[in-house]
């Protein structure tokens, strides 16, 4: 493991880039590695609005932790992600790169679809946050 800060947002984009490269996709899944889908119903595809699959963690008691929430597990088609110009860049650490793709996805006039709380739920796996990656205190004033 390297001993830079992480850039979750960063990688995100990297991602989508290189899946191109492979194949002209139209559809994106973002997730977060430690995170286990609990219900087969939930079906990662891309809809007509930005998803946000997992609303429902048991580190959050199964409850979606505020209405503008969108971390964890996300779908967005090619043409919502280039509306919202990608994930942000900006955030190193951890915290605030899913709250400000929330923010693009409405402020470019579009609404977060989000399944039904007994289909969105998802256990955590249990680590350690590397000593390089603590939650970010300038998140949130970007």
């Amino acid at each position: 493991m390297g001993e830079d800060t992480f850039n979750r947002a960063k990688l995100l984009n990297i991602g989508y880039v290189e899946a191109l490269k492979e194949a002209d996709y139209d559809c994106f899944i973002f997730s977060d590695v430690d995170l286990i889908p609990m219900d087969d119903r939930n079906l990662y595809h891309c809809y007509d609005q930005p998803r946000h699959f997992a609303i429902a963690m048991d580190k959050f008691g199964f409850r979606l932790p505020y209405a503008g929430y969108f971390g964890g597990v996300s779908g967005l088609s090619k043409k919502q992600f280039l509306k919202i110009n990608g994930f942000p860049n900006e955030y190193w650490g951890w915290g605030g790169e899913d709250d400000d793709i929330y923010n693009r996805i409405t402020l470019n006039g579009m609404k977060v679809s989000r399944p039904d709380v007994r289909i969105g739920r998802y256990r955590m796996i249990k680590h350690e946050r590397d000593k390089h990656n603590e939650p970010n205190p300038q998140s949130f004033s970007l």
